[in-house]
């Protein structure tokens, strides 16, 4: 086929590996544009290449719709060529784009979005239209033969017609549904909401939209920060908590247990602001009332009371422990476990053991995660015998060893913090069975700080372990 392929400016790299790949496969590919400049009437050979096309590709950017782009001007063109653009124009998703700025032209046929290699997958989708093709002129053929049969076959064409249509609406809803879906799981909530909204608008039916609506609202409230000072929890809960509400009189069983909690939550943040909000403890009972392993509302319930109290007391931690059995969202779980442990310095040492548990179950915590712990988990743990008391009324000795080694590999310290990685190391090894040991290295960390001139704590607390090893000896 003879291939011209549309595309910004900004992707001329793109471009170039497209063409290749596609005559690779025998095609004939225009992709030229390097004489045209801004604002000059089209060269003549670009609308000849256009008029001789076969089909036209055409690579969907911010750029490539934005008003007055070469793009949308060559969009212009294949659109006279081709009133239908079904077999003939293929839009492709490059980067992620509002589904509202996409011309109606293109929303007309499937739009590609590549999940893997976009050339790879562009190549793939021609070489559909191209065996496509013979079908197509076969059933013109055959439409040409049936009209003239007479009003039996202008019946059958008018129904072909209405399928087609049919199906074409179903390809672009589903385009939609998955473009809003993309945008609220790579973490644009508002954009990804705003889509929702347009799709509620013009199929208020459609179940699977407002499911995936309703999914991205608990989404973005469990994600919601503010960035701005003009923002506030107020303003964002305020778009979502109707919906949510709307979705909670339809719901039954888990998906009804999962609303209510996001409600709750959603009082929680207006609380934030200062507002007089509603009390979300009674939808997290109402939500374990519908059921008693939900995830979310036992995680929201443990975070609200150590948010209000100011500690970890019983109960919360039952909620988290309930949570963290879940197989349903662990990763967010084990991020507002952690979370309550930051907020509140009594709490450091529950974060040692959520690290704990996270390496009995194979969890991997983020580089941030694991920063914090080693910074608020662990070594602020270390300098007083009440902290250190602390942590091994959470841990074993051997569990505490085991999470320091999983965490902070032998060798992995940074030279700012190699002395207290020693003196963690000497300090375990005498908790687990070699006292000797571990009293003999900090005894050379000892001599070392002096020899460098070390003050302050470090040295203050390698005297005070070995002092704790000499009263127990």
């Amino acid at each position: 086929m003879k291939i011209f392929v549309s595309y910004p400016s900004e992707l001329h790299d793109l471009a170039d590996r497209l063409r290749l790949a596609l005559e690779g496969e025998g095609h004939e590919v225009f992709t030229d544009r390097a004489e045209l400049k801004e604002g000059e009437p089209f060269h003549a050979a670009l609308r000849e290449a256009i008029d001789d096309a076969d089909a036209l590709v055409f690579v969907v950017t911010p750029q490539s719709v934005a008003p007055g782009s070469y793009a949308l001007s060559e969009l212009d063109l294949a659109e006279r060529r081709w009133r239908v653009p079904g077999g003939r124009v293929l839009p492709v998703m490059a980067e992620p784009t509002p589904l509202s700025a996409i011309p109606a032209y293109l929303r007309q046929v499937t739009l590609l979005q590549p999940r893997g290699d976009l050339v790879a997958e562009t190549v793939a989708a021609v070489a559909r239209m191209r065996r496509g093709w013979p079908l197509a002129a076969w059933l013109g053929l055959a439409l040409a033969l049936l009209l003239l049969a007479g009003a039996a076959a202008w019946a059958w064409q008018r129904h072909e017609q209405q399928l087609a249509r049919e199906q074409a609406q179903r390809e672009r809803a589903a385009a939609e549904l998955s473009a809003a879906v993309q945008l609220c799981g790579s973490g644009s909530h508002a954009v990804g909401w705003d889509q929702f909204a347009l799709i509620a608008a013009a199929r208020p039916d459609d179940e699977a939209a407002r499911q995936a609506r309703e999914d991205c609202g608990m989404a973005w409230l469990r994600e919601m920060r503010i960035v701005s000072e003009k923002e506030t929890f107020s303003a964002l809960v305020a778009k979502v908590q109707p919906v949510l509400a709307q979705g909670l009189a339809r719901a039954t069983g888990v998906r009804r247990a999962d609303l209510r909690a996001h409600l709750g939550w959603a009082e929680f943040l207006r609380s934030r602001d200062g507002i007089a909000a509603g009390d979300p403890k009674a939808q997290y009972e109402a939500a374990l009332a519908d059921d008693p392993g939900n995830v979310y509302a036992h995680a929201m319930w443990a975070h609200y009371r150590v948010w209000t109290s100011g500690r970890l007391d019983a109960e919360a931690e039952q909620h988290y422990t309930a949570a963290a059995r879940s197989p349903r969202e662990r990763a967010w779980v084990r991020s507002l476990q952690l979370s309550s442990a930051w907020q509140h310095g009594g709490l450091y040492s529950y974060a040692a053991s959520i690290a704990d548990d996270m390496r009995r179950q194979g969890e991997t915590p983020s580089a941030a995660q694991g920063a914090r712990l080693r910074s608020y988990g662990f070594d602020a743990q270390v300098w007083s015998a009440r902290d250190r008391a602390g942590l091994l009324e959470r841990l074993s000795p051997a569990d505490l060893q085991a999470t320091y080694d999983w965490l902070f590999p032998a060798g992995s310290a940074a030279p700012e913090r190699a002395a207290l990685d020693r003196l963690w190391r000497a300090w375990l090894a005498a908790l687990n069975g070699q006292r000797e040991a571990g009293r003999r290295e900090l005894e050379a960390l000892r001599q070392q700080l002096l020899a460098e001139r070390v003050e302050g704590r470090l040295p203050r607390t390698v005297d005070d372990l070995l002092a704790e090893l000499r009263r127990g000896a």
